[in-house]
């Protein structure tokens, strides 16, 4: 049996859901491994391929023109996308600067600016096909195992 290449990717955010999923891990890891092989995984390993993946886990917002590249290059590389926890899913709760009001935004235009930030966060399905969601800030556990499996 091939395993599934799985990466795991992080954008804009407090990488919660990772951090929660490297929890479910604990319990669901050992049997997962006969089926796949994470080859992506930063808060874990510093293995950085994301070429031929079954199945990609992206948490976080598309903030900036880097973020945007590697979602569409990550989506390229991906048979299933999966959009994990709200802030891919929706942009926040990391996207609140889309919520700034006038005075705000010019406060922060300079950071913008400077780091080559997009004008609004964006979620993954604003920027990519996704194939999946897991809400949640962070994931909830059940829906992560049940969404996972389905495509493991």
């Amino acid at each position: 049996m091939t395993k599934k290449r799985v990466g795991i990717f992080s954008l804009t955010c407090d990488e919660g859901c990772s951090i929660y999923m490297i929890e479910i891990f604990n319990q669901k890891l050992l049997p997962w491994l006969t089926k796949m092989e994470i080859v992506h995984f930063m808060s874990v390993s510093d293995k950085r391929d994301f070429k031929d993946l079954d199945i990609a886990l992206i948490e976080g917002t598309v903030s900036s023109e880097r973020d945007k590249r590697e979602v569409e290059e990550i989506r390229r590389q991906s048979k299933i996308l999966i959009a994990m926890g709200n802030c891919a899913m929706t942009a926040l709760p990391s996207g609140q600067r889309n919520n700034f009001d006038a005075e705000k935004k010019a406060d922060i235009q300079k950071d913008v600016d400077a780091y080559n930030l997009l004008p609004k966060c964006l979620a993954l399905k604003d920027v990519v096909k996704v194939d999946d969601n897991i809400a949640g800030c962070p994931i909830d556990e059940k829906k992560f195992i049940e969404i996972f499996e389905k495509y493991l």
